[in-house]
Parts: structure tokens; C-alpha cells; sequence
């Protein structure tokens, strides 16, 4: 999986996006992969700061992965993408799942 996050001046709550395409697999598994995604990431949105915009990108291995699998790299990558949030550039962390 793959994070971006943007940080922005808007006074907003934090908003997270998903993209699962089609390499990732059927829409049985795409779905399944985006509300699994989705369950992580409602645990994890607080770490993210307000105003930012957050996409996570699912990669053909999260269809594959354990739950407990894909939230400690969430965790991870969120972790890591906040450290270095900074300016309006986008950030991205993550290449595996």
C-alpha cells in the first residue's frame, strides 16, 4: 500500500480517499480490499492532521495480506508520513501492500 498525505490550511476535518484499481483484482476483491482499508483507517484517522487530505493507494498484495498484516503497515506509513509532512508538497510513504 501506498500513503499520500496533503496538508492544508482549511479548517476541516481530516479526509482520507481510497484507490484500488483493477490489478488489484475483481470488484468482489477491490471492495472487500477498500472496506478493509476503510476499518484501518477509521482507527488511524486521528493521527493525521486536521485540514489534511489523506489517499491511500491499494497495491495487488493488500487483496492478499492478513488484516493484521495490513494495519501494522498502515500504522507504519502513517506514522512515517506525518514525520515528514511539511509545506504543501504531497507526501508519499510506501511501496509493499
Amino acid at each position: 500500500m501506498v500513503v499520500h498525505l496533503k496538508t492544508t490550511d482549511a479548517d476541516h476535518p481530516a479526509r482520507v480517499g481510497f484507490v484500488v484499481s483493477k490489478a488489484v483484482g475483481n470488484a468482489v476483491v477491490r471492495n472487500r480490499t477498500k472496506r478493509r482499508l476503510r476499518a484501518l483507517m477509521t482507527r488511524h484517522v486521528d493521527a493525521v492532521p486536521s485540514g489534511a487530505l489523506l489517499v491511500v493507494r491499494a497495491r495487488p498484495a493488500a487483496a492478499r495480506a492478513q488484516f493484521d498484516e495490513l494495519a501494522t503497515e498502515a500504522s507504519a506509513l502513517l506514522t512515517k508520513v506525518t514525520r515528514r509532512r511539511g509545506g504543501d508538497r504531497p507526501r508519499a510513504a510506501g511501496d509493499g501492500r
